[in-house]
C-alpha cells in the first residue's frame, strides 16, 4: 500500500542507527506522518491507520501517525532497512530528511490475532521524497581557547599541619557511638 503526500517528521531511518529510545531489545526505523486535512485523515482511517489528534500549545491542530519497522523480524532474522528514495528513485541519505518534508510512504500491512487484540498492523517499508527539506544539525556550543592554570596538589602530613594566613588546621570531630544510652544525654 502506498500513501501519498505525507508531511514527514522525526525521521529515524539511518540503517546503522535505528531508534533504541523506546526499546533497547527491539530498535526500530520510524517516521511520523502528519496532516491537518480532515479528508486525508479519513483516507488514512480507510487504510487501517489510526491517526491521533494533536492540539499543540502553539500552532494549528493536526493528526499524526507513527510508522515503524523493527530491525529484526518476528522469526529473528535481520530485516532490510527502510528504503529512502527521491522522485527519480535514487537513494537519499536518510539523515538529511528535515521536518516538514513531503513524501510517499510504502507500507506492508497484515492481519494479526492475539489473545487480547486483533487488527491490521502496518510496517514501514519505504519513503519516496517529493519535497526534500534538508536537515542540518544545529551547531553545538563549543569552548573558546583559554589558558589553563596548573597547580601542584600533593598532600602530605606537613601540609595538613601548616597554618595558612592565620587559619587553624581542621580538628577531628568527637566520635559518638550511635544508639548508645549515652547519646540520649548529649546536647549538640
Amino acid at each position: 500500500m502506498i500513501i501519498n503526500n505525507c508531511e514527514l517528521y522525526y525521521a529515524k531511518l539511518d540503517p546503522k542507527r535505528p531508534n533504541r529510545r523506546f526499546s533497547k531489545q527491539k530498535p526500530t526505523w520510524e517516521v511520523q506522518i502528519r496532516t491537518s486535512d480532515k479528508a486525508v485523515v479519513k483516507h488514512w482511517e480507510e487504510c487501517n491507520l489510526k491517526p491521533k489528534p494533536i492540539i499543540p500549545e502553539e500552532g494549528d491542530p493536526y493528526w499524526r501517525v507513527n510508522l515503524k519497522k523493527r530491525i529484526v523480524k518476528a522469526d529473528g532474522t535481520e530485516a532490510d532497512p527502510v528504503q529512502v528514495l527521491n522522485g527519480n528513485l535514487e537513494e537519499v541519505d536518510p539523515n538529511t530528511i528535515g521536518n516538514g518534508s513531503i513524501g510517499n510512504i510504502r507500507l506492508f500491512q497484515y492481519e494479526y490475532n492475539n489473545p487480547d487484540s486483533s487488527g491490521i498492523a502496518s510496517i514501514l517499508m519505504a519513503v519516496q521524497l517529493t519535497k526534500h527539506i534538508l536537515y542540518k544539525a544545529k551547531p553545538g556550543e563549543s569552548f573558546e581557547e583559554t589558558e589553563t592554570e596548573i597547580i601542584s596538589a600533593t598532600n602530605t602530613d606537613e601540609d595538613l599541619d601548616e597554618d595558612e594566613e592565620g587559619t587553624e588546621p581542621a580538628k577531628a570531630s568527637p566520635k559518638v557511638s550511635v544508639g548508645s544510652k549515652e547519646d540520649e544525654d548529649v546536647d549538640f
